[in-house]
């Protein structure tokens, strides 16, 4: 049972049948009652989306991007996952839970009749939506309202083995169930109450084998700690002892990024972290990264080990500018090449 300092609940939703079974399914030791969306801190909020459900993903000012739309659920996370963003704007564990619904539902309705084409839909941008299913069950909501709609996937991204949203769904088809991964040794120490790798990996051929659905896998960001090469190796090869045979319809990679003040954020609560020991720098986007060579040396490396294994599956950089994509193809490459190549692996 997840368990918070304090539940707020905003008293827009306090009468909704919704935030009492959240009550009742969490423990707190002090409730209050709010006004608004803002996260006080130190707890659990319940409350409503003021503002659209549905939104393009919202990318990198000057990156190659895959034309996803991602569901603002709310945001937060059980997990302390160290190198994680959404750190910078809530506290770790803090979590904001919309309880509107029924305007989620009428805006992915009206997505799939304004846009011509495939949509993928992901639900993991702003959390781990998967690892709170238990008690915010939008998931299976959102499974269950795209079910009939034709070309149409939701991805549904977590660093946890639950899947029930999956398993039981009346239809998983239209379902990419995507898994973040790490090296294990990287999990133990920076994934603060993350499944373990192997956990993930069995939730992922389990749900793939009984439900049907497809799988994506997300390496963001990859870390190149003490001996990465040889632990991300490790990693590859047990994805193939786990997964092979079953569908997968992309993987994505990415590099450690994070804007002005991150730093300081998480070694003020981890002092011996040691996620910032390489060199990095500014970059246009705002974000501070790796040196642009050291990161296509990255890409370079997982994109052969994974290739070994997963020769027909699409491998994508996520948020990276057109300038690494062009010297990884040998050619121009721009956000809709991307989106198409993404877009055509749901046609297997």
């Amino acid at each position: 049972m997840l368990s918070f300092k304090n539940l707020y609940v905003d008293s827009l939703v306090k009468d909704m049948p919704l935030a009492k079974q959240i009550e009742h399914a969490v423990k707190f030791e002090q409730r209050h009652e709010v006004s608004g969306e803002q996260q006080p801190g130190q707890g659990l909020l319940l409350t409503t989306n003021r503002g659209a459900f549905i939104k393009p993903c919202p990318g990198q000012k000057g990156s190659v991007c895959c034309g996803y739309w991602v569901v603002e659920w709310g945001m937060g996370c059980p997990f302390g996952c160290e190198y994680c963003i959404i750190q910078n704007y809530t506290g770790a564990g803090d979590i904001t839970l919309f309880l509107n619904w029924e305007d989620c539902h009428r805006e992915i309705i009206e997505l799939r009749n304004r846009i011509n084409g495939p949509i993928r839909l992901g639900t993991g941008q702003f959390g781990d939506p998967l690892a709170i299913e238990a008690i915010f069950p939008l998931n299976t909501a959102i499974i269950d309202w795209t079910a009939d709609m034709p070309d149409f996937t939701v991805e549904v991204k977590t660093k946890s083995a639950e899947i029930a949203a999956i398993m039981q769904a009346r239809n998983a088809q239209h379902v990419t169930l995507a898994f973040s991964l790490n090296p294990q040794e990287y999990i133990d120490r920076l994934e603060h109450g993350a499944a373990s790798l192997r956990d993930r990996l069995v939730a992922a051929a389990t749900a793939a084998r009984e439900k049907g659905c497809a799988l994506a896998f997300h390496f963001d960001p990859i870390l190149p700690l003490h001996d990465w090469q040889n632990k991300y190796s490790e990693v590859f090869e047990l994805m193939h002892q786990y997964l092979q045979g079953l569908p997968i319809n992309w993987i994505s990679l990415g590099t450690f990024r994070f804007p002005k003040g991150f730093q300081e954020n998480v070694e003020k609560y981890h002092p011996d972290t040691g996620i910032f020991a390489e060199e990095f720098y500014p970059s246009t986007d705002g974000k501070i990264r790796y040196f642009r060579p050291f990161r296509e040396q990255i890409y370079n490396f997982a994109r052969a080990g994974l290739q070994k294994y997963f020769a027909d599956v699409p491998i994508y950089m996520c948020m990276e500018t057109p300038e690494v994509w062009e010297r990884l193809k040998s050619g121009l490459f721009a956000s809709n090449d991307l989106k198409k190549m993404l877009d055509k692996s749901l046609q297997k």
